[in-house]
């Protein structure tokens, strides 16, 4: 059986197997890790062109909150918040925050709110995946890219 490869929004390979566990480096600006420490990193979501959309997730492979240890308990909230309020420095006002455990690897999302989100939705935020559908299908162009590129380097920058 072959090994699951997982693509980007660029069109290349961002990982094989476990996108947690095996990304590929080194990735494109718009990929790049924004954020990292003993237990987690944050970057912009590979497969959704969505100016400051970012994904935080556990250096350790396991697929629950419940699976925590204790400096994972200890440090989630932290860089929730750091991550957050740098979204905010960025001018990125509004956001969700998203968790699922149907991944084998355990990740949040921030995702930013954006004034298109409205309009794709018809004012319906709620219906997240109504976003990610738009997204995929609407944003893979050039400039959607590069504000993608140019919103990640201004969260890193401000996390320095």
């Amino acid at each position: 059986m072959p090994e699951e490869t997982e693509t980007s929004f660029y069109g290349k390979t961002y990982s094989i197997g476990c996108p947690g566990c095996n990304r590929i480096e080194p990735q494109p600006d718009g990929l790049a890790i924004v954020y990292e420490d003993e237990y987690f990193r944050a970057h912009q979501d590979y497969a959704l062109p969505i100016p400051g959309m970012m994904v935080i997730e556990t250096k350790r492979h396991i697929k629950r909150i419940t699976e925590f240890k204790r400096g994972e308990k200890e440090g989630i909230a932290n860089v929730l918040m750091k991550i957050r309020q740098a979204m905010r420095s960025v001018g990125l006002e509004e956001a969700v925050l998203i968790q699922q455990e149907k991944s084998s690897h355990f990740h949040v999302w921030w995702l930013p709110i954006h004034p298109w989100m409205r309009e794709a939705t018809n004012g319906r935020l709620r219906n997240i995946q109504d976003i990610f559908d738009y997204a995929k299908k609407n944003l893979k162009n050039k400039e959607d890219i590069k504000a993608v590129e140019k919103t990640t380097r201004k969260i890193k920058k401000s996390l320095v």
